[in-house]
């Protein structure tokens, strides 16, 4: 399950002078929440299908998440963007029912839905893997 965190920033002012400038910087790449790589690869693999405009494929739509995915986030697999109503994706990966579940919320109405189950795929090992397997001599 992956990590929230609360930032919480107290910053103390002196009387009649302007609070202190704190600048707080959030990495929010996928990167730092796919740290497993069979869920790395999986969201490599479907980000070209999400966007801030919505999926752009034809998954089936669940009437409500499995029970594991209440109230959870999962790996983000894209952001509103600068689309003022657009949607975010979050990835959630079942190993153990070889199943990819994909949330979506977003849009002015605040919309939410349940993609999946979707096939567990297998992934080729990374494109930059540092290290190569050593040739028999």
């Amino acid at each position: 399950m992956p990590a929230t965190a609360l930032i919480v920033i107290l910053a103390t002012a002196t009387p009649g002078q302007p609070p202190p400038a704190v600048t707080l910087t959030v990495d929010t790449g996928t990167h730092a929440h796919a740290a497993d790589p069979v869920t790395a690869c999986v969201a490599r693999r479907l980000r070209s299908f999400v966007g801030p405009y919505g999926v752009q494929q034809a998954w089936p739509v669940m009437a409500s998440p499995p029970a594991g995915l209440h109230h959870t986030l999962g790996t983000p697999l894209s952001d509103t963007g600068m689309v003022a109503d657009g949607y975010q994706q979050f990835l959630h990966v079942d190993t153990d029912a070889r199943a990819v579940y994909v949330i979506e919320q977003g849009g002015f109405a605040g919309t939410f839905k349940v993609y999946g189950p979707l096939p567990l795929s297998q992934c080729a090992p990374s494109d930059d893997a540092t290290e190569s397997p050593a040739s028999p001599r």
